[in-house]
């Protein structure tokens, strides 16, 4: 399997266990792809990985993920969300 398809299997699959109640399992399965290779499926761990986040109890840390993966495509204010996002793991940062 390539290791693009195998991305996407994990994403997919994560998906499926946070249906299934298992959420930290999905959160298990898809940190570790945070620091792997940049492809086009960047955007899709962070939003999936978010939901399963969610589903444990760590909303601030999902809202967290989202924005910081919103903010490099937003035409405005992209150093502030990316900030705001930062802010709410306690990873500091101000805004523009």
């Amino acid at each position: 399997m390539s290791p693009y398809r195998a991305r996407r299997t994990r994403i997919q699959l994560a998906g499926s266990l946070r249906n299934l109640g298992r959420a930290e399992a999905g959160v298990a399965l898809l940190t570790p792809e945070l620091d792997a290779p940049s492809d086009e499926l960047d955007d899709a761990v962070r939003a999936v990985l978010a939901l399963c986040l969610s589903g444990c109890g760590r909303d601030r840390e999902g809202l967290a993920l989202v924005l910081g993966a919103l903010a490099p495509h937003l035409p405005r204010y992209p150093r502030s969300m990316a900030a705001h996002a930062r802010e709410l793991t306690g990873d500091g940062g101000g805004t523009e």
